[in-house]
């Protein structure tokens, strides 16, 4: 090999090194805007001021608000959007609601997953193991659908209830999750609740 070879080898590994390089750099910048813009989005799609989740509540489905309550926080993410309805006053211990809509394409299971997720971010418990208590018919918005209740205790060993249903919102699927202690569980309140939502 002549010391000319050499130095064109060496010229080609050093383009190509650069070449990585500028990739690697494009790549960074490329996920930073995406990112940014996901993470503007979301926080452009947060709501925590009452009368601004009242709305955000509102375009899933209309309802009477159980005597106490309060829409208190609603965010739109990529695919879905969700609110959280909550006792006015701290430590109440009374259940927590919240209200999904999903867009077209996901199924029932991928809605109550992401809903789980967020109820256990919101409510502050992890590791749930629930187990199903009830299954019963009720009629939401003009359609017959099940009424699932589960119930299970987290890492802490606290007792907690659930209640999940799916129905059609407004504007798509919608799913009703209803979180709470057994002890502050009111069965005629959340019944009312759920067939108030028209």
């Amino acid at each position: 090999m002549t010391i000319e070879q050499g130095s064109n080898n060496n010229r080609w590994i050093w383009i190509g090194l650069g070449a990585a390089i500028l990739f690697c750099c494009c790549a960074v910048i490329v996920a930073g805007l995406v990112f940014g813009q996901i993470g503007q989005r979301v926080q452009e799609g947060m709501k925590t001021d009452p009368e601004s989740a009242a709305q955000a509540a509102h375009v899933i489905a209309d309802y009477t608000l159980p005597r106490g309550y309060q829409e208190q926080m609603a965010m739109d993410i990529l695919f879905y959007s969700f609110v959280v309805i909550a006792p006015e006053s701290e430590g109440a211990g009374r259940p927590i609601i919240m209200l999904a809509q999903f867009q077209a394409g996901m199924d029932q299971d991928q809605m109550q997953q992401q809903l789980q997720q967020s109820a256990e971010q919101q409510y502050g418990r992890n590791g749930l193991d629930m187990k199903l208590v009830e299954v019963k018919e009720i009629t939401i918005r003009g359609e017959e659908t099940e009424v699932v209740i589960y119930e299970g205790t987290d890492d802490e060993g606290r007792t907690l209830r659930q209640l999940v249903t799916a129905f059609p919102g407004k504007d798509g699927s919608a799913m009703l999750m209803i979180m709470g202690a057994p002890e502050y569980w009111n069965e005629n309140e959340i019944n009312q609740f759920i067939e108030s939502i028209h």
